[in-house]
């Protein structure tokens, strides 16, 4: 290991001024705290680790309990002119918490408010709040967010902010744009912006949009207003095989795109990545595999249900009960299937998730799955996430290649840029919900065109000395990635 990663950069001043504002347990130079907060769960940054790497690492780690620290925090970073990122529960996949440069890693779990307004049907949290842990107590009280993310059980409430993020219930709660009612920021200069948490306001723009997705390039979240639900009395699944993927795509496009029915749940798996279940469930061989959720007042439930078996049993779809779809919600935050490949010294595995709208999603689907063929040893692809107007896939990689894990870490990163080429020419969105981070930033401009040029106007209007996260979205300048 390079023991440069043990020294520490940052002007001793930054430092003594924080002791000043925090507690002294609640600022750390200490390598077992640096390295502990340096990396994500992208797949490289993994490799990173295997191989004893520990290329970038923050100087400084502090964690604040309120939104009055959080400012102060930023107030001297900007004087200073230090790079500050905030961190939650390290789950990003799109290397959008890494330290290129150093800096102060704020990590925002201490900061965890909690205000239930049962009449106005929404929760207040505080940013450091494990989605899983918020759910659980949300349903204490006989509600839910319908917020399930896989990562819901080490990511924190303000990374969905960040990250635009959805969860696998998204068909029927939204995503997480749609659950959100109001902000609380803290702006680089460390000034506190408060949203409103009207259920609608026609009075400017809504400036919960300037920072969903921003991934900390903007400011740092520290408290969230948030939509909840009754917790529902029923959740039933139907499991269908088609012909082809197309069919499945049909059915699953004329249920939600014309409104016959809410689904929860849509997962339509292609006859490549639907092999393995039918295997195990002894389908039919070479079919398409599409499970559909439902969940609400059971009554509800059985009419959905019941119009959404006509539409697929229209497009040729052959039910086969709920046992397979059951399965799937058992082990739907199991992420070690990957892990697997990854753990392989030359291997790597990852998702890509993009979207597109349903005239062109199947081409998405078809040249992600082409481009990448020739480079991958496996690659499994679903559709999810349903819209009235598209849809999202998932492009789930894995490369077994070459000798180590610097080639494991090339030839995913082929593969990536393989991917994104060919999505945005068939005329897809470089990410759904993972966000961009700085493995997909060179891809902006052809998400955005001259929008992107509007973006860094803004990042250099409210972050003037570009010290908020600069390398994510590409807008504080590119991060040497790949």
């Amino acid at each position: 290991m390079n023991t440069k990663v043990y020294e520490n950069n940052i002007n001793e001043l930054v430092i003594e001024e924080m002791r000043k504002i925090l507690p002294q347990d609640a600022v750390s130079t200490k390598i077992v705290d640096r390295l502990a907060v340096c990396h994500g769960a992208f797949n490289v940054e993994y490799k990173w680790i295997q191989a004893g790497k520990y290329p970038y690492i923050p100087d400084l780690v502090v964690w604040p309990e309120t939104t009055e620290q959080v400012s102060e925090i930023l107030k001297i970073a900007n004087k200073n002119k230090t790079v500050v990122i905030p961190y939650g529960g390290g789950s990003g996949s799109v290397m959008g918490s890494v330290f290129f440069n150093g800096g102060i890693c704020l990590d925002t779990k201490k900061l965890t408010k909690f205000i239930l307004n049962e009449k106005g049907m929404s929760v207040t949290v505080g940013a450091g709040w494990n989605i899983g842990q918020l759910e659980d107590e949300l349903n204490r009280f006989g509600y839910t967010m319908g917020h399930f993310p896989q990562s819901m059980n080490s990511a924190t409430i303000a990374g969905s902010v960040a990250t635009s993020a959805i969860g696998t219930f998204s068909t029927k709660y939204g995503k997480f744009d749609d659950i959100l009612i109001a902000l609380e920021v803290v702006l680089p200069t460390g000034e506190v912006l408060y949203t409103k948490d009207s259920p609608k306001a026609s009075t400017g723009i809504n400036l919960n949009y300037l920072f969903l997705g921003s991934e900390g390039s903007y400011g740092i979240c520290t408290e969230v207003t948030a939509k909840i639900w009754l917790k529902p009395e029923a959740r039933k699944f139907s499991v269908y095989t088609f012909k082809t993927t197309h069919d499945g795509f049909e059915a699953v496009r004329k249920i939600v795109s014309l409104g016959q029915a809410t689904l929860a749940v849509v997962r339509l798996y292609d006859e490549y990545e639907s092999v393995f279940t039918i295997d195990a469930y002894k389908f039919e061989e070479g079919y398409a595999l599409l499970y559909l959720g439902f969940e609400g007042r059971k009554d509800q439930v059985d009419l959905e249900m019941n119009i959404s078996d006509e539409i697929c049993r229209a497009e040729g779809g052959l039910y086969k009960g709920d046992q397979a779809a059951k399965q799937w919600e058992k082990d739907r935050l199991d992420t070690s299937y990957g892990l697997g490949t990854t753990h392989l010294p030359n291997g790597a595995a990852e998702s890509l998730e993009v979207s597109a709208s349903w005239d062109k999603l199947e081409d998405v689907w078809l040249a992600m799955r082409n481009a990448i063929a020739p480079y991958a040893q496996i690659i499994h692809v679903h559709f999810s996430h349903m819209y009235h107007t598209g849809g999202n896939l998932y492009c789930i990689i894995h490369t077994i290649r070459g000798k180590n894990s610097e080639d494991a870490e090339k030839n995913f990163l082929k593969c990536v840029k393989k991917a994104l080429d060919a999505c945005v020419k068939a005329g897809g969105s470089i990410s759904h919900h993972h966000g961009v981070g700085t493995l997909k930033s060179k891809w902006m401009s052809d998400e955005h065109n001259n929008g992107f040029e509007v973006m860094k106007k803004i990042k250099r209007a409210i972050d003037p000395n570009n010290i908020m996260n600069p390398p994510v979205l590409g807008l504080g300048g590119e991060a040497n990635v790949g």
